[in-house]
């Protein structure tokens, strides 16, 4: 088949897909109508009989579930394939490529892209700013959106060899690993802000001196002035990693660790021990 696509055909399949991809989604074949949705404008160019379209629409009505980002790359190559007459490679690309990259999509938005966001959000909604909600719902959703264009170029320019730049020599593994390293560092150096328990104990007790005449009150100091001197921030970070000790070690539901760090905080503040 020698068949060009022209730029039109290209620019709507590609935004069928980005948009439509799960319009249709349903429990038997999932992303699979969108999917082919997506491809009736390829076909219409490369086909010049509607019994070839629909022939052709039917292998792409089979099974489809992946990230809808990360599926934009997978698209914009099976295009490619198709308009060079290598569809049986573009079948079988689908099915090798929609798993690891779900994988590789779920774990870039849930660990890297929506924490961040949602941390910045809530500091914000603290404070009483209406822009906080805003930006928790729009923002993750629309970079996660804007990428998909051009991940279909880039799909679409490599072709077949998609492959070997995902899978090749474990590079899977390494974006995976890379955007969860990522995504807890910046969790990470979230915690001091929004976390901001403190341990007002005081060692000892106040003291009244004289100087020339003059009251001074000098006040005791406190178990987090020390803390502080030795380690900042280690009562947020503490408390953090004991959260995640009751959620790995113990098997508490994070709905239990809320109501125990609850509990804890009105008894510790009823007692001056925590503010």
């Amino acid at each position: 088949m020698s068949t060009k696509l022209s730029k039109g055909a290209l620019s709507k399949a590609c935004s069928r897909h980005n948009w439509a991809l799960q319009w249709c989604w349903n429990y038997e074949k999932m992303q699979a109508a969108g999917y082919a949705w997506a491809m009736v404008p390829v076909f219409k160019e490369l086909y010049s009989s509607d019994e070839e379209i629909c022939r052709n629409l039917e292998r792409h009505m089979a099974f489809y579930n992946t990230h809808p980002g990360a599926s934009a790359l997978i698209f914009g190559a099976d295009v490619a394939l198709e308009e060079a007459g290598q569809y049986e490679t573009g079948d079988s690309l689908k099915v090798a490529l929609m798993g690891p990259l779900a994988g590789i999509g779920d774990t870039i938005q849930a660990v890297l892209v929506t924490p961040p966001f949602n941390i910045i959000a809530a500091g914000l909604a603290n404070e009483g700013n209406a822009v906080g909600g805003i930006l928790a719902s729009t923002l993750p959703l629309l970079a996660l959106f804007v990428i998909r264009w051009p991940l279909f170029n880039y799909g679409y320019k490599k072709g077949a060899e998609v492959i070997n730049d995902v899978a090749g020599a474990g590079t899977m593994d390494k974006l995976q690993s890379g955007a969860s390293i990522l995504g807890v560092t910046v969790m990470g150096g979230f915690v001091p802000s929004m976390i901001g328990a403190t341990l007002p104990v005081k060692l000892g007790s106040d003291k009244v001196i004289v100087v020339d005449g003059v009251e001074n009150l000098m006040e005791a100091k406190t178990l987090q002035s020390v803390l502080d001197a030795i380690f900042p921030c280690l009562v947020p970070l503490g408390l953090t990693f004991g959260c995640y000790a009751l959620i790995k070690k113990y098997k508490m539901s994070p709905l239990n660790v809320i109501l125990v760090l609850a509990v804890v905080s009105f008894v510790l503040g009823a007692l001056g021990w925590m503010a």
